[in-house]
């Protein structure tokens, strides 16, 4: 019997994980009362002069800031929950598929489908939208991932080729 590698359970937990975050409602995931209690919040006066629209407008004036570094925190939450998908997909699919294009391809389809499906998820959840930058965001977050990997797994063959010369 094959022994389930590493990236097996990892992608299984973070799908996992996915799921019971997309199932809360956003007053069960806020993090804004926490944020106000122990966080000083000074510093983000720096930050007013970002402001930019993802649905409505996001800058320290329209969300304050405790709901600014709240959003920020949740973005960057995207991004690596699917960098460490990305990167674990693309050893799972390393191991069955001996082309390493197809690999990424079907590694990165896969994390892209994850993000959309789990946006899907959170509009049928009470108090959430499903939104397509939150998906693209995703899907960059896996992108990173898979480009990390390769990176790390390309300098280890060249490491090895020279220590054996």
């Amino acid at each position: 019997m094959r022994r389930i590698p590493w990236s097996g359970y990892t992608t299984l937990l973070v799908l996992v994980v996915l799921w019971i975050s997309s199932s809360m409602t956003y007053e069960n995931q806020t993090i804004k009362p926490g944020i106000e209690q122990y966080i000083p919040l000074d510093w983000v006066r720096h930050l007013e002069w970002i402001r930019f629209t993802y649905e409505t407008e996001v800058s320290v004036d329209a969300l304050g800031r405790a709901g600014f570094i709240e959003f920020l925190i949740r973005k960057l939450a995207h991004l690596s929950t699917f960098f460490v998908l990305g990167f674990s997909l693309i050893d799972l699919t390393r191991r069955a598929v001996p082309s390493f294009g197809v690999a990424v391809l079907f590694a990165y389809s896969l994390a892209v489908t994850f993000a959309v499906f789990d946006e899907f998820h959170q509009i049928l959840t009470g108090g959430r939208t499903g939104m397509i930058e939150d998906a693209l965001l995703d899907g960059l977050g896996a992108l990173a991932g898979i480009l990390a990997y390769s990176l790390f797994f390309r300098r280890r063959r060249t490491d090895k080729l020279k220590i054996r010369v």
